[in-house]
C-alpha cells in the first residue's frame, strides 16, 4: 500500500501540517480520463492511467468562452484538474485560492515550480523572463528570497532541467504543447485571447498576489476514490476555505463511465460547497476534441438531486454541446436542469 504526506503552507495553514494517509496510491481521474472506473475494494495500483507528462500542455486554447460561467464565481476557492488551465481559471474567477489537483505527479510539479516563479517574479516582464530564459543560476538565486517550499522548489536544479524541457522546449507540435500558450494573442480568434496571464498585467497580477501571500498549493488525489475527495474536502472545510470553482475539464466525456464518474465525486463535493459553488466542465464543439465549449451546474441545482439525475444532466450538455460547432458557455442550461 502506497501512502502520501501533504504539507501546505500559508497563513491559514501556519503552524500546522495537514498529513493524509491515503491507503491507495494517489492518481487523479484529470482532463483526459479515459479509463472505466473501479470499485474502492480494488487495487488502484492496478489502474491504468494516461502517461504522465502527456497533458502538460494546455488544449483547451479558449477559455474566454467561459467567461460568462467564471463572472458568475463567488471568488472561492478555484479546485481544478490540469497545468495552465487551473492558474488561468483562478485569475479569471478572481479566486481567494488555487488548488490543482492531478492524478499526474508532472502536473502536480509544474504547479508548484509556477507557483514559485509566480512568487518570485517582481512583475510580468520579470515573470516572462524567468519562465522562458532564465538561468538555473537566476533561479536559484531568486529563491533566497522565498518561504520554504518555494525557496526548495525553485533553487532545486531539477525543477529548471523539468521545466526547460517539458515547458520551454516544448512547442513544436503547436496544436498539443506550449508554442500557442507562449504566443500573445492579438485578437479574438487567436489561442487564449482575453485570457492569457502570461501577456495580461491583470490576470498576472492576480496570480502574482496568490502566490506571493502562499495562496496556490498542489494535491494529487483520485476523483474516483470516495475516501480521498472526502478528507480533501473535509481539510479545506476545517479551516473555513470556501469553494467556489470546482473544475474537472472534460472528464464526464470519458467513454462509457465518465457521467458516472462525475455524478458520483460532483455529489460528494456538493455537500460541502456553498450555493453558489460552480461545477465546471468542457466538452468538444461538434464532437472533434479541438474546440471546445464550457458548461457547469452551480451547487443550489446539484445538491438536492441524486447521481442518476446528475448523470443525466452531464448527458444532456454533452450531447447539446457536440451537436454543433458552436462555442458555448453554459450555466445551469435549462435544458439540462428541467430533465
Amino acid at each position: 500500500m502506497a501512502y502520501c504526506q501533504i504539507r501546505l503552507s500559508s497563513p491559514q495553514w501556519a503552524g500546522a501540517v495537514w498529513r493524509i494517509r491515503f491507503v491507495s496510491l494517489l492518481v487523479v481521474a484529470s482532463a483526459a480520463l479515459a479509463t472505466p472506473a473501479h470499485s474502492q475494494t480494488n487495487n488502484p495500483a492496478a489502474e491504468s492511467q494516461p502517461t504522465p507528462g502527456i497533458y502538460l500542455p494546455p488544449n483547451e486554447q479558449h477559455p474566454a468562452v467561459g467567461l460568462p460561467i467564471y463572472r458568475k464565481s463567488n471568488n472561492g476557492v478555484y479546485v481544478s484538474v490540469g497545468t495552465e488551465r487551473s492558474f488561468i481559471g483562478a485569475a479569471l474567477s478572481k479566486a481567494s485560492a488555487l488548488f490543482v489537483i492531478d492524478y499526474d505527479p508532472q502536473t502536480i510539479r509544474f504547479a508548484n515550480i509556477n507557483r514559485a516563479l509566480l512568487a518570485a517574479s517582481t512583475d510580468r516582464t520579470d515573470y516572462l523572463n524567468l519562465r522562458l530564459s532564465a538561468s538555473p543560476e537566476l533561479w536559484h538565486q531568486r529563491s533566497q528570497r522565498l518561504a520554504a517550499e518555494d525557496k526548495k522548489t525553485l533553487s532545486n536544479p531539477d525543477s529548471w532541467t523539468f521545466w526547460d524541457k517539458n515547458v520551454r522546449e516544448n512547442q513544436t507540435a503547436w496544436d498539443n504543447a506550449f508554442g500557442h500558450f507562449h504566443t500573445e494573442p492579438k485578437g479574438p480568434g487567436d489561442p487564449f485571447f482575453a485570457s492569457n496571464y502570461l501577456f495580461d498585467d491583470r490576470l498576472y497580477s492576480w496570480l502574482s498576489h496568490l502566490a506571493k501571500g502562499s495562496r496556490i498549493w498542489a494535491l494529487q488525489l483520485d476523483l474516483r476514490h470516495e475516501n480521498e475527495v472526502r478528507l480533501f474536502c473535509e481539510g479545506l472545510k476545517s479551516r473555513g476555505l470556501t469553494l467556489g470553482v470546482i473544475d474537472t475539464s472534460d472528464v464526464p466525456n470519458a467513454p462509457e463511465t465518465g457521467t458516472s464518474v462525475a455524478a458520483k465525486y460532483v455529489k460528494l463535493i456538493s455537500q460541502y460547497a456553498p450555493d453558489d459553488a460552480i461545477f465546471l466542465n468542457t466538452a468538444p464543439s461538434g464532437g472533434h476534441g479541438v474546440h471546445w465549449s464550457y458548461f457547469a451546474f452551480s451547487d443550489k441545482q446539484i445538491r438536492s438531486r441524486d447521481s442518476t439525475t446528475i448523470k443525466r444532466w452531464y448527458e444532456i450538455e454533452m450531447k447539446k454541446i457536440n451537436s454543433t460547432d458552436q462555442l458555448q458557455g453554459l450555466l445551469d442550461d435549462p435544458d439540462a436542469t428541467n430533465h
